[in-house]
């Protein structure tokens, strides 16, 4: 530390010496009162002064500790609101100029978010007395907008506070005017009164509205007041230009998409038939079209804006995923619908939630760009870099952007050293050093061969390049400072030195196939004509035994021989390509071996189910999925027989070989529980004290109930990062001593509980064994029949005591399973379906039930359980079944004695349960498809028709139109994956009894179907925006479902939220990238990142899932049904 340091540090030391002066001066007066005396209160802790000073000294010493400052200012600020509460504190606050203070040093080196202004500004309001506190607010409120112009609440603030001073000058707040006259002096009055004027407070809200337009949710809590101003005025002094421009505001308002848009459209039909009634018809006609318009963008976004919770109502994971969805849908539009500063304005709001995350400001910046967003750029990358110092994508997108507006070399340099000297670049890993540095050496390139370049422009290029390359260049894998140094000593033709960088390269790169093929096509480009040294840069390639990809460069050599040697050159090469070439292949023959047998290894190690699922459709599945996300995202493929082959041929056709195979994700083993963290820390510094230890795969954060300490599961890639990261453990972290324990033992696997179970229920039925860390459901997108899920605790010990509750009976047939997850612990199936003591009953009457098949089949042992899978309506069933005998010779006596026997009036066809069935193609019973069958074995069998389960055609009512249809169908839209039929059945049929339910998640929804009209109204009325796992579903007819896309799962970085929300959200700030290892890595998916959409899907235009006879042409689109219209339908009957 410099002898400036020591100054300042000493200087803290000092401060702090003196706020511990001043908490023993309080406590002396709070001591030697007497008692008649007012007793001043002490708002702070000695505890909360020793760690005010504490932290002083730490932020003088490194002024960019982020936490440091907002810790520190909460704790000033938490003192602040003590003193004001309590009546007895009758002086000012004696730490306010300190709180000040705290708050300017931290805007000087960080942007402040919008609670923290709003914070600050609430604080000044509640303490300003004289004229120039007055102004000092106002100058404050107006700082605030501009650092967050899209923040409609610090607008709010601002315009109402010119707005309470414009009526306090003018004694319009009896109350608020005595008080002040206390605190003003006359001529501060008369100031006052000429500073806040009329005009200030209108100017106010029009800048605040005008800022805000774009925002869908809120914007018109600024645009009334000032539409309501500018009506106040035209009432007290009517004009036609008045009219006229007020006009005028209302047409620029309706173009806009907001939510309250319908009322605005009938305000503005209120004011033209007050102000210009004799126009009333044209003016309306020509501006509904506007509003036709505007309103339909409107119900677009409307899905979206509903799914916005409010910022820290629910989990971050949950919130990111509302964002992102959004983000997606509304910058990825077909470009005749995208609308630009829509997008830009929800970027906006979005970063109001997630301003420290550097991959929303990223996104947004390419997406500026992209759009050609010139002149916003600039002032968007000032912002961003401000925001998110850590991004080394941000600070080299903006030194480009300086380049590219000709900014002067002095202004360029002064953002490179901004961005490296305050070491908050480094939190971000090498890879964002890496980007500046090349963005800088890119610029110092380019600047020194323009037209117009001197001397010095060249030196100081030449100097800036090698010490970045010194500094950073030999740790990054792909070599890209090099090769800007190779190419700036091409340029000017220093070609030996050039060559002499190249050569230096082959001691870390040499096993590089790349690196041989850049070089040598460097040397056929710049080398001697003789083309000499090109060929001998790939002999030299083929010298070594460890290159990774030797045909490609044996090729190159054969062709470049080939093409530029004399014959004697073409006959040593062809002998010696064809004896390289045997070596390559058996080289290749051994790595096949080592290879096939890690896949083998691998293979060995994949955990099966450990025990028994009683649903017949769970068994449909050979083997149970390890993770939620593998269910979505990593379905296996089909490989081609020639990727498992190899070609001897043809040496060169072969790629580099995998370094390694890559085993299924293996959360138990790969997690650690790290307790005793500081309250309320941010997942951002959980990811900064363990990303030297290895990738992070998700990551979850709990407040312990006391509300001292908080408790972190983090998932690392592999087993090797969870030892690494152990070494972390009684490391200090802001004064606690955390613990670091492996998650193994910690994560309980769930089945066999009532399909209609929800999270809620899983957490009320574990609640008394420990703290519930997270609740993870399997997708239903590939198999709906899915039920089984996974808890994870806080430690081993309390998922061993969760452990006690396996075998407990819930319902009258769910035994539960509970059992430690261990996917390392191969396990036997077991249970009577694999033990062969359960039978599998086809064709069975639909007029039979439960104990007809008890009956007959008791004869031949002990039954156990008897079970008829539910059919599409109440008390019917599928038309098979299964029964479970005690034992596997009495289930054998079933089939030989009971198959062909006929039970009521069908025959039988009866076998042993398969284990490992073949999966169902649709999860629901078509009705007309069972009557098809119904038919059929009418053929074969003496069943008299008159007893028939359908009535003959003459007795059936006629077949209900498709409007009827489309009047009782039901789509339920924004529905997690993760719920199952039997909970939405469950739910819907409470209010009627219903025809058909069927999940699409190809669409995040489902289909109910119910018998009348008037039940589906009831329905509709009572449930819509009614939450289920984790999401408010929305209901609305079936086109409304069609059109809604598949959902787009985001890749993953936090851990899921606690239910059913969405399984992944990006990884936010800052990047984690190690100092080397970087080779081979692809590149993350941006925000909202997702694969292909079939076109079909996404439009909903087909879907063979639905058939309903009789349906309009395709052309027509079904109208829209709202809650009114259901309701209508519901008081007619």
């Amino acid at each position: 530390m410099t002898g400036g340091d020591d100054d300042d540090a000493a200087a803290a030391v000092a401060v702090g010496d003196g706020i511990g002066v001043v908490y023993e001066a309080v406590m002396e007066d709070a001591s030697d009162g007497d008692e008649n005396e007012v007793v001043v209160s002490v708002p702070l802790s000695e505890e909360d002064y020793t760690r005010i000073a504490d932290l002083l000294v730490s932020i003088t010493n490194r002024p960019y500790q982020y936490e440091s400052h907002v810790e520190y200012i909460s704790l000033l600020r938490r003192g602040f609101l003590a003193h004001r509460a309590d009546p007895r504190e009758l002086g000012p606050y004696p730490l306010i100029k300190d709180l000040r203070k705290a708050r300017e040093d931290m805007i000087e080196r960080f942007p402040l978010n919008e609670t923290m202004w709003a914070e600050w500004i609430a604080d000044e309001i509640s303490i300003c007395g004289g004229l120039e506190e007055r102004l000092g607010v106002m100058e404050l409120c107006a700082k605030a907008v501009e650092e967050e112009s899209a923040s409609v609440k610090l607008w709010k603030t601002y315009a109402e506070y010119i707005e309470s001073q414009y009526s306090l000058g003018r004694g319009g707040d009896a109350a608020g005017k005595g008080k002040a006259k206390k605190l003003l002096s006359e001529e501060e009055e008369v100031t006052l009164k000429g500073c806040f004027t009329l005009e200030l407070v209108v100017e106010t809200y029009r800048l605040g509205s005008l800022a805000t337009k774009d925002n869908v949710a809120e914007s018109h809590a600024l645009w009334n007041k000032y539409r309501d101003l500018m009506v106040m005025d035209l009432e007290a002094n009517p004009t036609p230009p008045k009219v006229e421009f007020i006009r005028n505001l209302y047409i620029a308002r309706l173009q806009i998409p907001h939510t309250t848009i319908s009322d605005t459209f009938s305000e503005f039909s209120t004011f033209i038939t007050r102000y210009d009634n004799a126009n009333y018809e044209s003016i309306m006609v020509s501006t509904n079209k506007l509003y036709a318009v505007a309103l339909a963008k409107y119900n677009e976004r409307s899905r979206y804006e509903d799914r916005l919770p409010k910022h820290g109502q629910v989990s971050l994971a949950e919130e990111w995923n509302a964002w992102a969805e959004y983000l997606e849908w509304e910058t990825s539009r077909p470009k005749k619908k995208l609308d630009v500063d829509m997008a830009c304005a929800l970027y906006e709001r979005c970063l109001l939630c997630f301003g420290e995350q550097a991959r929303v400001w990223e996104e947004y910046v390419f997406f500026a760009l992209e759009k050609s967003l010139g002149p916003r750029v600039k002032a968007l990358l000032k912002r961003a870099t401000r925001h998110c110092p850590w991004s080394g994508t941000l600070w080299a997108q903006y030194i480009i952007a300086l380049e590219r507006a000709y900014r002067p070399f002095e202004e360029v340099s002064e953002i490179k050293h901004r961005a490296t000297t305050t070491g908050m670049l480094d939190l971000g890993g090498l890879e964002e050093v890496l980007k500046v540095n090349i963005a800088w050496c890119g610029f110092l390139k380019r600047r020194a061969f323009e037209h117009d370049a001197g001397e010095d422009d060249f030196d100081m290029a030449e100097m800036g390049i090698s010490e970045a390359v010194t500094e950073t260049g030999k740790k990054d894998p792909e070599y890209r400072l090099q090769r800007i140094h190779i190419n700036f000593c091409t340029l000017a033709k220093k070609i030996d030195a050039a060559r002499e960088i190249w050569k230096e390269l082959a001691k870390t790169h040499g096993n590089s196939y790349e690196y041989w093929l850049r070089y040598y096509h460097w040397e056929l480009s710049h080398g001697p004509g003789d083309k000499d040294y090109a060929g001998s840069a790939l002999k030299a390639a083929l010298g070594r035994n460890t290159l990774d990809w030797p045909e490609k460069i044996l090729e190159t050599w054969k062709n470049h021989v080939e093409d530029f040697g004399n014959v004697e050159d073409v006959e040593y090469v062809t002998v010696r390509y064809r004896k390289l070439s045997k070596e390559i292949l058996e080289r290749r023959a051994q790595e096949a071996q080592v290879a096939a047998l890690q896949q083998q290894t691998v293979k060995d190690q994949q955990p099966e189910a450990d025990t028994p699922q009683t649903d017949e459709s769970a068994r449909a599945s050979s083997k149970r999925r390890r993770s939620v996300t593998e269910a979505d995202d990593s379905q296996p493929k089909k490989k081609s027989k020639a990727a498992e082959t190899l070609a001897p041929e043809q040496p060169a056709a072969h790629s580099p070989s995998p370094k390694s195979s890559v085993a299924k994700r293996d959360r138990e083993n790969t997690t650690v529980i790290v307790k005793n963290l500081p309250p309320n820390y941010p997942e951002v510094r959980v990811r900064q004290f363990f990303r030297d230890c290895g990738t992070i795969n998700s990551l979850k954060l709990i407040v312990e109930k006391d509300g001292k300490t908080s408790t972190a599961t983090v998932e690392f890639e592999s087993r090797e990062d969870v030892l690494t990261a152990q070494t972390k453990n009684l490391k200090i972290v802001d004064g606690h001593s955390i613990e670091v324990q492996v998650g193994t033992g910690s994560t309980l696997y769930v089945t066999n509980f009532p399909p209609t179970a929800d999270e809620t229920c899983i957490r009320d039925l574990f609640k008394d064994c420990g703290e519930i860390v997270d609740i993870r459901f399997p997708s239903l997108k590939y198999n709906s029949h899915r039920r089984f899920c996974y808890v994870q605790f806080a430690s081993s010990d309390e998922a061993q005591k969760a452990t006690s509750l396996h075998g407990k009976q819930l319902g009258g047939k769910e035994t539960l399973v509970a059992k430690i997850s261990a996917p390392d612990q191969k396990h036997e199936r077991s249970g009577a379906v694999y033990e062969g003591r359960e039978v599998y009953i086809r064709n069975i009457d639909f007029q039979a039930h439960d104990n007809d098949v008890q009956e007959l089949f008791q004869k031949y042992g002990r039954i156990e359980k008897v079970r008829l899978p539910p059919g599409p309506k109440k008390g019917t069933h599928k038309g098979y079944g299964f029964v479970t005998f005690s034992a596997k010779e009495e289930a054998l006596a079933a089939v030989e004695g009971a198959n062909n026997t006929q039970l009521k009036y069908r025959t039988l066809i009866i076998s042993i349960a398969d284990p490992n069935p073949s999966k169902q193609k649709t999860t629901n019973a078509n009705p007309s498809t069972e009557k098809m069958r119904d038919s059929a074995s009418d053929r074969n069998t003496d069943r008299p028709r008159q007893k028939s389960a359908y009535p003959a055609a003459s007795q059936q009512p006629p077949a209900p139109a498709f409007s009827d249809i489309k009047q009782k169908t039901l789509g339920i839209m924004n529905l997690s994956d993760t719920v199952n039929d039997t909970k939405i059945r469950h739910m819907f049929e409470k209010y009627g009894p219903l025809r058909k339910v069927a999940l699409r998640p190809d669409h995040q929804g489902a289909i109910v179907e119910y018998e009348s009209v008037t039940d589906a109204g009831k329905a509709t009325l009572a449930l819509d925006g009614l939450e289920l796992a984790g999401r408010k579903i929305k209901i609305g007819g079936l086109a409304d479902l069609m059109r809604q896309s598949p959902e787009r799962k985001v890749s993953k970085g936090f851990a899921t939220n606690n239910g059913g929300g969405k399984v992944g959200v990006v990884a936010f700030k800052p990047s984690q990238v190690g100092a080397g290892g970087m080779k081979g890595q692809k590149r993350r998916a941006g925000l909202g990142f997702s694969g292909v959409v079939k076109k079909k899907d996404a439009d909903g235009k087909k879907n063979e899932d639905i058939v309903m006879a009789d349906g309009p042409p395709a052309r027509e689109a079904p109208k829209t049904k709202s809650n009114a219209d259901f309701k209508a339908m519901f008081l007619r009957k």
